[in-house]
């Protein structure tokens, strides 16, 4: 080989080893860099925008562990009362939207299986809270409203809330918990999908066939593979990628502006209509278990009180009607109407907090979660205000002063 061949080999593979080089620092540059994203997005989750927290949260917080960036809320289907919460849980984080709280479950007694956000109890017993996650409040401890009756009125309250359940639950619960605590007043949550509960729960129980009910809108996590389990950065940019141009559209959420904050509205409560056969049923099943309580309540010389908690998109009606329509609006808020009739026609006793909470939406206040479609603190605050006058006016309880 001539001196020019060699010269010209060594300049060649010289090149070869620069370039090389060169790409595994810009390899190792990307690479650092997806890292600090990867850590970027888990550190600042809470600043990402809604939609964004929605597509990742499923995703592990870090390789070697099965938990997600946002734990699966501990939800367990039961034969009895439609589903229980674990006892026995402690600092457990929920992260719903802009619903960001901790809690604890309480084992009443041993032996039982389901977990309560509750106190233990103080003797004598004054109230005894029962409902869904309304009840069990989307809120920190201190902010839910059966909390803020001990609070502010120094009652002793029991708070046995367990969400995703209906009215049957709700019965069931009181005969099974609250009975033997005596307590001298009961107070029932009730909110418009327990009629569809109320289906679902004697499906589960064998008590029914199935009818004809609302369209399935379970959403489902979109699979885009093993590194998807793993990666934040590249499940937001497949999303973002494979996303339908009207993909706002058909997830049937609206956004508006109230008060100089962004309120998402949804569409899709079809489990709310009392138009679907199923949800005819539950309304049947509704009015049973709130007269078996009642004659529950009655032979412990208790009251029971119903509290009606309407949906966001009601109370916010000046605001979301264009994007649901009136009908739709109208829809909502016939299953809750018709239940305030059903407690006039009965001489139950019942508070209806939608106006209250229009009004509150009015001057200034948020009363619901701006994406998530609970109760806030705020919205609590009115729900143990009312319920604390009502109780104080109709002489059924008076402040404690202990």
């Amino acid at each position: 080989m001539s001196l020019t061949e060699q010269t010209y080999t060594r300049a060649r593979t010289t090149l070869i080893a620069q370039v090389f080089k060169r790409l595994l620092a810009v390899g190792f540059g990307l690479l650092m860099a997806w890292l600090m994203l990867e850590v970027l997005v888990r550190v600042a989750f809470d600043a990402l925008p809604q939609g964004a927290q929605g597509v990742i949260q499923h995703v592990r917080r870090v390789p070697w562990d099965d938990e997600h960036i946002i734990p699966v809320f501990p939800y367990e289907l039961s034969r009895e009362f439609q589903a229980r919460i674990p006892p026995d849980l402690r600092d457990y984080p929920v992260h719903w939207g802009d619903a960001k709280f901790t809690f604890d479950t309480l084992r009443l007694w041993d032996g039982s299986a389901e977990g309560f956000r509750t106190d233990p109890p103080q003797w004598p017993m004054d109230i005894v809270a029962v409902g869904d996650s309304f009840t069990f409040c989307w809120t920190a401890f201190e902010d839910c409203w059966v909390e803020q009756l001990h609070r502010q009125f120094g009652w002793h309250v029991m708070n046995l809330g367990i969400p995703g359940t209906g009215s049957m639950s709700h019965q069931l619960v009181i005969d099974t918990y609250a009975v033997p605590m005596e307590p001298r007043v009961v107070v029932w949550q009730w909110y418009g999908n327990d009629y569809m509960d109320d289906y679902d729960h004697a499906r589960l129980r064998g008590e029914v066939e199935q009818l004809g009910g609302p369209p399935l809108t379970v959403d489902t996590v979109r699979d885009y593979g093993a590194l998807a389990e793993y990666s934040a950065v590249y499940r937001l940019v497949r999303d973002w990628l494979d996303r339908p141009v009207d993909a706002a559209e058909a997830s049937g959420e609206h956004r508006r502006v109230v008060n100089g904050r962004e309120v998402l509205f949804n569409e899709r409560l079809d489990t709310h209509d009392l138009r679907y056969e199923a949800v005819q049923y539950g309304w049947d099943r509704t009015l049973q278990a709130l007269e078996a309580a009642h004659a529950t309540t009655a032979s412990l010389r208790a009251d029971l009180v119903i509290v009606l908690v309407p949906t966001k998109e009601e109370v916010y009606a000046t605001w979301s009607v264009d994007a649901l329509g009136e009908e739709r609006i109208a829809m909502l808020a016939r299953g809750r109407t018709a239940l305030v009739e059903a407690c006039a026609e009965r001489g139950w006793r019942c508070i209806d907090p939608t106006e209250t909470f229009m009004a509150a939406v009015a001057g200034g206040d948020t009363v619901y979660n701006g994406f998530d479609f609970h109760l806030d603190a705020a919205g609590n605050r009115i729900v143990a205000r009312l319920v604390g006058e009502y109780l104080i006016a109709e002489g059924l309880l008076a402040p404690r002063e202990d």
